[in-house]
Order: C-alpha cells, then sequence, then structure tokens
C-alpha cells in the first residue's frame, strides 16, 4: 500500500507479490495456487546439468566445512563450490523471454521485485531465504517469495548463523547485467527503505500487536513482562520490535548484538546491507543447504 503510494516507486511498479492463506485449525489450513512459478534450485540445477557441472549434495557435502572450523577453513571450501557453480541464471532469461523486449522487460522487473523483498526481509529479518523458498514467474521474471516461517532473526539462533542480511549471491548479482547491483537494483533498494522509513510509525503499529500475542511462540515466550498499562508483554517480542525500529532508523548492528546510536542515511543503509550481503567471508558461513555457492 505504501508503495502503491509513493510516486517513485509507483512509477517503476515496487511492488510484493502476495497469496491468500486461510488458516483452518491450528495444524492446516488452505494457501493460494499461484500459477507461472518455479523454484530457483531447479532453474540453476538444470542449468549446471545441462553444461555438466552437477554436483550432488553427497559430493557437496564433501567439500562443506564444519560450523566450528576456523572462517580461513570455511572461505576455502567457500571458493571452491563457488569456482565450480559459475553463474548461470542469466541464461534462463535468455531462454525463457526470447524476444530482445520481453527479456529487458523481465529482467528490470526481476531486479525491481529482488530490491522490494530484499530491503523488506531485512527489515523484518526474514530469513531462510534458500534458493527452494524464492521462486521465479516464468511470465514476468518477478521474485515472489515464499514460507515466512522465519521471522524476527530467528536465523541468528540457526547451528549455523545467518549473517546476511538477504541473498544476494553471484547467480543472482550475475544477472542484473554487467553493472551488477548498480543502477536499477540499488536505486529500488533506496527507494523501497526511504518509504519504509516515512511510514516507520505505522508499521510499528502494526507488529506492536505481536507481542502481546499468547499463542505465539517467541524464543523467551516463558520470559513475559508487563508494561505501564499492566498488559502482559512479551520480552523477545518486545525486543524484536525494538530491534525492527532500529532497521527503520539506520541503525549498525556491533558485534555484540546490539543496535548503535549512530544511524545512517537510506543510501548508506543499502550500501552497507549490500556490502554484507555479497562478501565472501559472510556468504562462507552460510549453511551449505541455504546456496551460498549458488
Amino acid at each position: 500500500m505504501f508503495l502503491k503510494r509513493d510516486g517513485e516507486a509507483r512509477d517503476r511498479d515496487l511492488h510484493i507479490r502476495t497469496y491468500s492463506v486461510a488458516p483452518l485449525i491450528n495444524e492446516c489450513g488452505l494457501i493460494e495456487w499461484v500459477p507461472n512459478l518455479v523454484c530457483l534450485r531447479p532453474i540453476l540445477n538444470s542449468l549446471y546439468k545441462s553444461k555438466n557441472m552437477f554436483m550432488s549434495a553427497h559430493e557437496i557435502k564433501k567439500r562443506v566445512a564444519a560450523v566450528k572450523d576456523p572462517l580461513e577453513k570455511k572461505l576455502m571450501f567457500f571458493r571452491d563450490l563457488k569456482k565450480n557453480h559459475p553463474p548461470v541464471l542469466k541464461e534462463w532469461f535468455f531462454k525463457t523471454f526470447p524476444n530482445p523486449c520481453a527479456w529487458y522487460h523481465a529482467r528490470l522487473a526481476y531486479m525491481r521485485t529482488l530490491a522490494v523483498m530484499s530491503i523488506v526481509g531485512f527489515i523484518l529479518g526474514l530469513g531462510d531465504r534458500h534458493t527452494e523458498n524464492i521462486l521465479l514467474d516464468n511470465k514476468l521474471g518477478e521474485i515472489i517469495h515464499v514460507d515466512f516461517n522465519c521471522l524476527f532473526n530467528k536465523g541468528e539462533l540457526f547451528d549455523y548463523k545467518e549473517v546476511v542480511p538477504f541473498r544476494l549471491t553471484h547467480n543472482l548479482v550475475d544477472t542484473m547485467g554487467p553493472t551488477g547491483v548498480e543502477g536499477p537494483f540499488v536505486r529500488c533498494c533506496e527507494i523501497t527503505n526511504r518509504v519504509m522509513r516515512a511510514h516507520m510509525q505505522l508499521l510499528i503499529s502494526v507488529l506492536t500487536p505481536f507481542v502481546y500475542d499468547p499463542l505465539l511462540s517467541w524464543k523467551g515466550a516463558k520470559d513475559a513482562v508487563k508494561d505501564m498499562n499492566g498488559e502482559v508483554v512479551n520480552s523477545e517480542g518486545k525486543t524484536n520490535i525494538l530491534n525492527i525500529e532500529c532497521r527503520l532508523k539506520g541503525s549498525v548492528k556491533k558485534k555484540d548484538g546490539k543496535y548503535d546510536d549512530m544511524h545512517l542515511s537510506v543510501e548508506g543503509q543499502v550500501r552497507s546491507l549490500i556490502h554484507e550481503a555479497m562478501a565472501e567471508e559472510n556468504l562462507a558461513q552460510m549453511f551449505v543447504g541455504w546456496g551460498p555457492y549458488l
């Protein structure tokens, strides 16, 4: 709604593809079928197989460092896997959109939707962005995300702690063209970030009820406190909402997990996040099933 109301965002058709979910009981519900979608992993696997470069899960596990291994060893294994998985996603766009005009619009839609979900996902702490939770529309070229269970930086609690703000691996960057992240991607990230900052209080007000929800399973659900009005508030939930507010303000996260009082500009925060997402030191620490080498 905020993106549609903003002039710059509306001119670029910045949006998030949504789908309906209707819970029936605690254990099940109905989810809308979204047509014309294909997972990122099958696309990449198919392209690697066509080049005789496909590696089975068994082969990959032999080239993975343990979670407690030093960073130098993790980097060595990561670079080895990355070398054996060169960027190929752009070829899918060439094959799927053979008409030059259709290819241009599809790639532009790809960059724009990737930028929007990268920034929104970072603000909400959306993790678990492996190659089966990211899909591509084979009619429009748009990026669609699924599985939003890993919110509020839950990925930082995994055995392999998630240390990247969003997925921006070499396949995704190479598909953007010779200039990489420079151009439409960076600009759309900045516009999305600015729009979210402009509506910070409204966004926080939408998220705040989560800290009062007695049914929500927080990590620290047993650690409940009362607010100034005597309402029961989950302390873990309250901390997560405060962290989202810090990210919306452009605060920098320190090594101890706390946020600095220094606030970056919209452009500065976007540049910092892109650097973190592409840094080999960070990607090398990600779980191999996440596909940091893809």
